[in-house]
This record gives structure tokens, C-alpha cells and sequence, in this order.
């Protein structure tokens, strides 16, 4: 007797603002860190040595890892990932809806990767400005991975935006019947 497979669904986000910010700052820390290396006279010497691996280290922690995550729509629950910045296991019970959004206020006050109003208890989980979904909680919820906000509303960018929708509906049982 074999046991059933269950279907999972996977969801991508942009990806191409983690690679742009990558290659601008690791280019920029590893030059500025190899300069002031390999040349005993560079002016701020010590400070570019220093500076070079701290902003180095935590550019690459946040920037590389959410270029090999993905979210995932499991038989039970939606599996929200993104490097270090978020892993999350939602049920479907607990979701009330699920809807197409925009960000009002500008992309650059949401900024990209995860970011958290509290007066709201609204999270982002963007990756680009475009293709936003809405997913709305019964109750709050705590979410994040190093530190966990307790969220009400929360906002994240996806690849195929219509087909995310459709199957969160499906799979939390909020299709409206015609």
C-alpha cells in the first residue's frame, strides 16, 4: 500500500531587486574592503578594513538566502518563506481573506523585504511594488523568523498573483458559490 502524495503548490516572488542589491553591495564592500587591503597608504585604511565585512556579512545574510526560498500552499496550511526574514506556517482556518492589493503610501515607505506597522499590526513581505496580495486573519497571528510581530493583515508580493489567490481561496474554503 503506497501513500497518497499530496499536492503542493509553490509560489515565487520577484527576485530581481535581492540580485540588484546583492551585486551593489557585496561589489561594493568586497572593492572597498580589498582596496584599503592591498594598499598600506589608502586614506581610512583601518576604517574601510572594518566597515568592509560589517556591511558585507549582513548584506549577503539578507540578500542571498531569499533568492533560493519560495513560498509553498501545502494540503493544510500556506508555508510563507523568505530567507531569513520569514518563515511562517499559516493555516486556513485562521484565514478570513484574500485579495488583490496595491501599496497606497509609496513603495519606498514599504520598502523591499519584510516590514512591520505596528499601529496597523500589518506586515510586508515584498519583494517588488507590483502584484501584491492581501491576506486578512480571523485573530492575530505572530509572524516572522528572528523576530516574531503579532499580525492582523498581511501584504506580499508573488509571481502569479491570480492562481496565489484562486488557491488560497480553494484551500481555506472561501470560493463564493455562483
Amino acid at each position: 500500500m503506497t501513500a497518497a502524495k499530496r499536492k503542493v503548490v509553490e509560489f515565487g516572488y520577484p527576485r530581481y531587486w535581492f540580485v540588484i542589491l546583492a551585486l551593489v553591495f557585496e561589489s561594493l564592500s568586497t572593492y572597498l574592503f580589498l582596496f584599503a587591503l592591498l594598499d598600506p597608504d589608502a586614506v581610512l585604511r583601518e576604517v574601510w578594513l572594518v566597515l568592509g565585512p560589517a556591511i558585507g556579512v549582513p548584506a549577503f545574510l539578507f540578500l542571498i538566502p531569499p533568492l533560493f526560498t519560495k513560498h509553498l500552499a501545502g494540503e493544510r496550511a500556506l508555508r510563507l518563506k523568505m530567507g531569513l526574514l520569514i518563515d511562517a506556517t499559516i493555516p486556513y482556518a485562521v484565514i478570513k481573506e484574500v485579495k488583490d492589493t496595491t501599496v497606497h503610501r509609496g513603495g519606498v515607505r514599504v520598502g523591499i523585504g519584510a516590514r512591520y506597522f505596528p499601529i496597523s499590526k500589518a506586515l510586508f513581505v515584498t519583494s517588488s511594488f507590483s502584484d501584491l496580495v492581501m491576506i486578512r486573519f480571523h485573530d492575530e497571528m505572530l509572524i516572522g523568523k528572528l523576530v516574531k510581530k503579532p499580525v492582523e493583515e498581511l501584504v506580499l508580493s508573488v509571481n502569479n498573483k491570480s492562481l496565489f489567490i484562486e488557491t488560497v481561496k480553494t484551500k481555506a474554503g472561501l470560493m463564493k458559490e455562483v
